[in-house]
């Protein structure tokens, strides 16, 4: 039986200079992030860190954030 990957976990620094939490599960697959301010959820879920900071309308959370990936 293959060992799964260790899962990786990231900060998303927002613009506004709030961080959120998130993680991959897979090497190069989806993200998962913690979205406290969500009222319609606990999480925001992507297929990659560049589609889930991609086409972000000026005035949403992720518009113009960054990602920093813990060691």
């Amino acid at each position: 039986m293959a060992v799964p990957a260790v899962p990786a976990s990231f900060l998303v620094h927002l613009a506004d200079g709030r961080t959120w939490s998130g993680v991959q599960f897979i090497p190069g697959g989806f993200v998962c992030v913690h979205t406290p301010d969500d009222p319609g959820g606990i999480c925001t879920i992507a297929t990659s860190t560049d589609d889930l900071l991609a086409d972000r309308a000026p005035g949403h959370p992720l518009h113009g954030a960054r990602v920093e990936w813990a060691d």
